[in-house]
């Protein structure tokens, strides 16, 4: 049997078979599913066996035989071929289980269909399984979680012994309270009880531990990356914390207007590759155009417009081109454009240290991390819950649930500080749900 290859980023590939099924469309055919949808799908046809939507099934096909030709494999290939194979060979399955007299399984709340059956035929026959878990972090749906197995494991191993951790002992009693009444409303949980440490107290005035930051004037960002760099002084750290990577880009903007050092694992939206693909564009026409007519003009040659059916990117890569065409419209030239693009990057380049007390982070890069101070961006509705989220979903009452965690997720990160940043007009519903009140920082 030949040696497959692994494909480590399927998003290349499915971008490929998308745009061969653009060939012979017809302009009057609804668009085909974005990237990041397409691999959502992708997972559930091969973990699940759910059958993939008809807009979806030709562009699926077309990424097998690409993986095909390369005699390849993807992750998800992997862990279900695994899983057949033991599930197949009993030779090879008591081989495998012989090895284990017990298998130990963290953060279980985030396992999909295929890594459960792996674990359940690895722990067979002793059934010595340890399972570590929350089941209000599941936020891990778009990659096939689902917070039900974890409740019912229970159901799955009766003689199981479940032991509680009720206690918080990372965040400050205001935080804790409010958090836990957050999460209180979801249904699909464990009904627990969760404390603060009780030897924890919490700070007050300009220390408070939990407060809110309104964003409705313009100058917002600059204004919430100051108040970042100053919270993280003394040897503290503060992290801004966004629902999504895009919604880090006004901040990441600000900390490079301000000078201040910070570190973010993700690349910026000057440095997001279909971004640089337009500025690549742009060097080659009249630099005394307008640069945000000339960017419309080159997303529209290569269809990165929302709505536009050759369009493959993700939400994330449209919302950093619409941030860069948007911040193009200040400059009267593509020449003045360049220049300020070419000195931004240069100076992120240079304020960019991973020892840097801010950080910026996603909700979901953040779970099991903690700071000193964190700051949740846009804290308001469509952004957390997000829209997107809620009107793609199968199930909208399981959606917002989900974001729910997420809204957990990142209230309980910060150790000393919790500040919620929003537009006061459009709160999220999420406040209401967690009994806050509305305090200026």
């Amino acid at each position: 049997m030949r040696r497959s290859d692994l494909v480590a980023e399927r998003e290349p590939l499915l971008r490929a078979a998308r745009r061969r099924c653009m060939v012979g469309r017809s302009p009057d055919a609804p668009p085909l599913p974005d990237v990041g949808t397409l691999d959502t799908h992708l997972s559930a046809w091969k973990v699940e066996g759910r059958v993939p939507p008809g807009d979806a099934q030709s562009v699926l096909t077309a990424y097998q035989s690409l993986l095909a030709a390369r005699h390849a494999r993807d992750f998800d290939d992997l862990v279900v071929d695994a899983a057949d194979r033991l599930d197949s060979d009993h030779r090879l399955r008591m081989r495998w289980q012989a090895r284990f007299s017990h298998v130990c399984v963290d953060e279980f709340q985030d396992v999909d269909g295929a890594q459960l059956r792996l674990v359940r035929l690895l722990a067979e026959p002793e059934q010595n399984l340890f399972v570590v878990g929350d089941d209000d972090q599941t936020i891990y749906a778009w990659r096939l979680a689902d917070v039900r197995r974890i409740l019912d494991f229970g159901s799955a191993y009766p003689s199981a012994h479940r032991v509680l951790l009720a206690t918080n002992y990372r965040c400050p009693p205001a935080v804790v309270a409010s958090s836990a009444r957050l999460i209180g409303v979801n249904r699909e949980r464990f009904t627990k009880r969760i404390d603060p440490d009780p030897h924890a107290t919490d700070g007050a005035g300009p220390r408070a531990s939990l407060v809110v930051f309104p964003t409705q004037e313009l100058d917002w960002p600059d204004r919430l990356a100051a108040f970042a760099a100053r919270s993280a002084g003394d040897g503290r750290r503060a992290c801004l914390l966004a629902r999504t990577r895009a919604e880090l880009a006004p901040v990441t903007l600000a900390l490079v207007r301000g000078g201040i050092r910070h570190w973010c694992s993700v690349p910026s939206p000057l440095d997001a590759e279909p971004a640089q693909e337009l500025v690549s564009d742009l060097r080659g026409m009249s630099r005394d155009r307008p640069p945000f007519h000339a960017l419309l003009d080159a997303r529209a040659a290569r269809g990165w417009r929302r709505g536009d059916q050759r369009d493959a990117l993700g939400e994330e890569d449209l919302a950093a081109l619409d941030a860069m065409t948007g911040w193009s419209a200040g400059f009267r030239s593509i020449a003045t454009f360049l220049a300020a693009m070419d000195d931004a990057r240069a100076r992120l380049v240079e304020l960019r240290d991973p020892h840097a007390p801010v950080e910026l982070v996603t909700v979901h890069a953040a779970k099991g991390r903690e700071w000193a101070t964190v700051i949740v961006i846009g804290f308001e509705e469509e952004r957390f819950p997000n829209r997107r989220a809620l009107l793609g979903a199968t199930l909208p009452g399981r959606a917002l649930e989900e974001e729910r965690r997420l809204a957990y997720v990142a209230m309980t990160r910060a150790t000393e500080r919790l500040v919620l940043a929003f537009d006061p007009s459009r709160p999220s519903r999420f406040l209401a749900d967690a009994g806050l009140v509305a305090r200026a920082a």
